[in-house]
């Protein structure tokens, strides 16, 4: 009876997309959903502060963080008394960071390849395959080398990448992932997710679609758009060398054990070369 429930409501949950697809898109539907989808399905990705918090105590501030978002690690590092620049180049992420932030953060609103910032930094770090969102080597080099003149001599960057991104079928036909009580709205979401993978460029593109259902029974549907570039782990022994740095560490999950095939994120730790 359960089965026979979830299938109709997945089903009449897909017509309302297929109707609605065309009226409903949404630039910032990450910032909307971010935080409180984050909390409900990455239980695993979630244990990283603890590892970042360790790592800053390790290499102390101040700490560039890139692709900062809404501040998931930003905060517990400031609240610890770290001074922290946390960089974004969402205005909405941003804007859910202000709406917490205290005395320790300053907030730079760039692109991660072009920043300039008066200072440097003992550690910098880029947390949740957000690299990844570089689609290209070009782009990761520029990136790489912009962090190596923001850090002082002998600073440390940090990086987490997923391992995985180009290990499933190259094509995911739109699938509902979870439907659940949003209270924010006091409506629910149903989110949606396919995906197609470009095996020649090692790229991974998603369309996530979410449905709101407000207590009224009015719907709205969003999309949002990814797209991560596979990092394999000796293109990221030689990219890290070739931009110049050298590699310090490399963990396999955020408890800093080692990597293995069951691996699901490969942390790298480099320090800067005086080049």
């Amino acid at each position: 009876m359960i089965k026979l429930a979830f299938f109709i409501v997945s089903e009449y949950l897909t017509q309302i997309i297929m109707e609605n697809d065309f009226l409903k898109s949404s630039s910032n539907v990450s910032s909307r959903f971010y935080d409180w989808e984050f909390d409900l399905i990455c239980s695993e990705q979630k244990k990283d502060v603890n590892m970042w918090l360790n790592l800053a105590e390790m290499f102390d501030d101040p700490i560039l963080e890139l692709c900062c978002g809404s501040g998931r690690i930003t905060i517990p590092l400031s609240e610890k008394g770290f001074k922290i620049t946390a960089l974004d180049n969402s205005a909405e992420m941003l804007q859910l960071l202000k709406e917490k932030t205290n005395e320790n953060i300053e907030i730079i609103e760039s692109d991660m390849t072009s920043f300039h910032l008066e200072k440097k930094y003992r550690f910098a770090f880029i947390s949740y395959s957000s690299f990844q969102q570089l689609l290209s080597k070009k782009e990761q080099i520029k990136c790489l080398k912009n962090i190596h003149k923001h850090l002082k001599n002998g600073g440390v960057l940090g990086i987490d990448i997923n391992p995985c991104i180009c290990e499933e079928p190259d094509v995911l036909t739109k699938t509902h992932l979870y439907t659940a009580w949003f209270p924010p709205n006091n409506s629910t979401v149903s989110m949606f997710t396919s995906h197609k993978i470009d095996r020649k460029n090692g790229i991974k593109h998603w369309q996530d679609t979410y449905v709101e259902i407000d207590k009224k029974g009015n719907e709205t549907v969003y999309q949002n758009h990814v797209s991560l570039k596979e990092c394999n782990h000796n293109y990221m022994i030689n990219i890290l060398e070739e931009c110049g740095f050298t590699i310090i560490d490399i963990f396999g999950d955020f408890k800093e054990g080692q990597v293995t095939k069951n691996s699901n994120n490969i942390i790298y730790l480099s320090g800067k070369k005086l080049i």
